[in-house]
Formats: C-alpha cells, sequence, structure tokens
C-alpha cells in the first residue's frame, strides 16, 4: 500500500485553498489536506500538534501577519519540511525578494521548490498549474532531511577531498585548442543549484565551456546567477544568451522559459517551444545539439533531479561517442534523473557529487 502524502496549506485566500485541495483530492496520488491555515502564523500554531504533522507545505508568499517567507524561515528552524511555494510572482522584485530573504541553504538545496500560480487570461494556465503542483508535491514528499544536511555540509565534503589542482594560469595553445574542442553540459533539477555551486568551487582555473541547464521558474535565474558571480568572482559565470559563441572558461547557465541549443558554430540559439519531459529548458535538448556538434569531445553531467530529463539526451551523446557522468544516490537530493541514466546504462562514472570534478578531470575534461 502507498504511503499517504500529507500536505499542510497556507494561502489567505479561501478560494484558493479550495481549488487546491480539489487539485489534490482528485490526483489520485495519494495524497490528502492535513491542515489549512490562512497565514503563516496560524500555520505555526497548528503545525505544533502532532496531527497537523505533514511530508509537504504548500505556501503562498503575499500574506497578512507572517508572509510566507517568513514562514518558510520558520519552518525550516522547527520543523523542517519541504515547501513548494505558489505564488503569482507578478514582478521581478517579488523575485529578487523570494530569493534575497528565503536564504542560500532552504533555496538552493531543493527543499523549497515554486510553482507559479494559474493565469486567468492564459487558457488551459489552471491545467499547466495543477500538474505541476502535484508533480512537485509528490517529489518532495521523497526528500530525507537528514540526508541533505549532510551532503550539503560543503566545508566538510571539500576537505575530504583535495580540490582539483588548477591548471598554469598562462594555458600553451595546445591546451587552449583542447579546451576549445570539448564541451561539459550539465542537466540538473531539484538540488541542482547547490550541487552545481559545489562543482563551481572546485573548477580549475582553465576549462571547456560549460553548459548548465537547471530547471527554474522564469525570473529566476538572473538572481540566482547573480549570486553565483559574488560566491566566485574568478569564474566568467553568465546566462546564456542567443548568438554567443561558447569559450574555454565560461559557464553558460540556460534561461528559463527557452530551450538551448548549440548550433553547427558552436554558438547558442534560444528557441521557444512545447515542453519535453514537462519542462523548459531541458537537457535532452542541449545535450543532443551539443553532441551534433561536438561529437565525441562532449560530456555530459546529470545530477539530481526529479523526472527523466537528460536521459534521451545521454543516449545520443553515447551514440556519438560521448562520455556520461552520473551523481550517485548518496549524494542526490532526489535521485530519478541520475538514476534514469544509471538504470539506461548509460553512464560512464557514477559519482558522489564531491568527486565529480576529479572525475572530469581522470577522464581528461579539464
Amino acid at each position: 500500500m502507498r504511503k499517504v502524502i500529507r500536505v499542510f496549506l497556507i494561502d489567505d485566500s479561501a478560494v484558493v485553498r479550495q481549488q487546491i485541495t480539489q487539485m489534490i483530492n482528485k490526483s489520485q496520488k495519494n495524497i490528502t489536506i492535513v491542515g489549512t491555515a490562512v497565514n503563516g502564523r496560524i500555520a505555526l500554531e497548528k503545525m505544533i500538534h502532532p496531527k497537523y504533522k505533514s511530508d509537504v507545505v504548500i505556501t503562498d508568499i503575499v500574506m497578512p501577519e507572517m508572509d510566507g517567507i517568513e514562514t518558510i524561515n520558520h519552518i525550516m528552524d522547527r520543523f523542517p519540511t519541504p515547501i513548494v511555494v505558489v505564488s503569482a510572482f507578478r514582478g521581478r522584485e517579488e523575485i529578487d525578494v523570494a530569493l534575497s530573504e528565503l536564504g542560500v541553504a532552504a533555496f538552493e538545496s531543493g527543499t523549497v521548490e515554486f510553482v507559479k500560480k494559474p493565469d486567468p487570461n492564459v487558457i488551459d494556465d489552471r491545467k499547466r498549474f495543477e500538474k505541476e503542483l502535484i508533480h512537485k508535491v509528490v517529489n518532495l514528499s521523497k526528500i530525507d532531511f537528514l540526508k541533505i544536511f549532510s551532503i550539503f555540509n560543503i566545508k566538510s565534503l571539500v576537505q575530504e577531498e583535495a580540490v582539483v589542482k588548477p591548471l598554469k594560469k598562462e594555458p600553451s595553445l595546445t591546451t587552449w585548442r583542447k579546451h576549445h574542442s570539448k564541451v561539459i553540459v550539465i542537466g540538473a533539477s531539484t538540488g541542482g543549484p547547490r550541487a552545481i555551486s559545489m562543482i563551481l568551487s572546485m573548477l580549475p582555473t582553465n576549462f571547456p565551456p560549460i553548459l548548465v541547464i537547471q530547471h527554474m521558474p522564469e525570473g529566476m535565474v538572473g538572481p540566482w546567477v547573480n549570486r553565483l558571480r559574488k560566491m566566485y568572482t574568478n569564474l566568467k559565470i553568465r546566462v546564456a544568451k542567443g548568438g554567443v559563441l561558447l569559450k574555454p572558461n565560461c559557464i553558460y547557465i540556460a534561461p528559463a522559459g527557452k530551450h538551448c541549443y548549440v548550433n553547427q558554430e558552436k554558438k547558442l540559439e534560444l528557441r521557444g517551444g512545447k515542453k519535453v519531459n514537462f519542462v523548459i529548458p531541458a537537457a535532452d535538448v542541449t545535450f543532443e545539439s551539443a553532441a551534433k556538434v561536438y561529437g565525441k569531445n562532449t560530456l555530459g553531467v546529470v545530477l539530481t533531479g526529479m523526472g527523466q530529463d537528460g536521459c534521451n539526451g545521454a543516449e545520443f551523446i553515447k551514440n556519438q561517442g560521448g562520455k556520461i557522468i552520473a551523481e550517485d544516490e548518496s549524494t542526490s537530493v532526489i535521485s530519478s534523473m541520475p538514476k534514469a541514466i544509471i538504470e539506461a546504462d548509460l553512464a560512464d562514472r557514477i559519482s558522489p557529487l564531491n568527486k565529480i570534478p576529479h572525475v572530469i578531470q581522470g577522464i581528461g575534461w579539464i
């Protein structure tokens, strides 16, 4: 018998609470609403009692008395629980505030996911909202907080292994050509931001262009990239833009809302279109386009995440003679994406997160 997923719902709108409850009740995913509240203060008062113990919390951001951001911080301190934030995200300012005030640990660990509320002006957007909400509730219910706390103790992980030795600051022409002929493409979802941050912290001085596909809501990639730039001032990290030539020693992070392709001139192209594996951008799309250009010099890295994005693209890379690294389940917040690679027998290496830079170096990509 499947475990019942217990959900606590926080939203000041009675209509929204009713709508979400109806969506969950008809989802047939064994999910139940164990409690509701109109704001964070009331929610915290209720959550003290065992009968409101939940596997996932759904909360709005803008609420009276205690807003969603303050509520999330209190929940993480007192009752660590995976959280789905549902909000209209009406402006960039609200997104920036959410990211800056929520805190790096909660957002980047993958314990907090975001779903944009349905837009009444967009046909069938309620169906999109319902599908995304249920999908994320089910997957977040599988998170083990004790595991996350151990995974993302960055200092202990980095100290456990010697950091990859930097290459010379003035690489030879041969080294530059080697890096220019290769590419590293990383795909990640839930828990990916923190995993990617850890990999960036261990990069050597010189490396091939790195293209990152991280599943994130629109408007959030920019603030996240800005934070990474402040953390790693020695790295050239930027949001990917169409027409940009891929260069060694640069990290390109795909924006939300468009698929990211590599064309025959080794330039990036951003295109709209349908979601692939329920996401846009999709790692599958970028993996395949990169392999068509770089062939056997393509390295695909599949990190923590829900779903199977990256599996079809990894197969294409392998068919072109390239290599695939999958993150080991022991360090994955959600192991679905790398597990799909492993079960399809596509992984050349299966590695814990903190050892992935060493593996990349070992197979000759850095």
